[in-house]
């Protein structure tokens, strides 16, 4: 399985092109609940990102389009080699 290096570019990319049915898998229960809140209403619509680890399983990811819009997430070992997010929040740029 990948590691979480790996498991953020991936995601990433998934945001980006918008495969949902892959973004699925990367979260848990109560991290699809704060995914859901944070773009139901205001999807991420992006060309690129950046990936900034901030240690202890902790991630920035900066999606960039037309605006930029950032979110931090912490992500946990669910299942050996599988890592899921667990907690996010969007983070304000400026």
């Amino acid at each position: 399985m990948a590691d979480l290096q790996e498991t953020w570019n991936t995601h990433a990319t998934n945001v980006v092109s918008g495969n949902v049915a892959t973004l699925m898998g990367d979260f848990t229960p109560g991290g699809m609940a704060k995914a859901m809140a944070a773009v139901a209403s205001n999807p991420i619509v992006a060309q690129s990102f950046e990936v900034n680890d901030l240690g202890g399983n902790e991630v920035e990811i900066a999606y960039i389009g037309a605006t930029r819009r950032t979110f931090w997430s912490k992500w946990q070992e669910t299942t050996p080699g599988k890592w899921q997010i667990t907690d996010l929040s969007e983070r304000v740029d400026g």
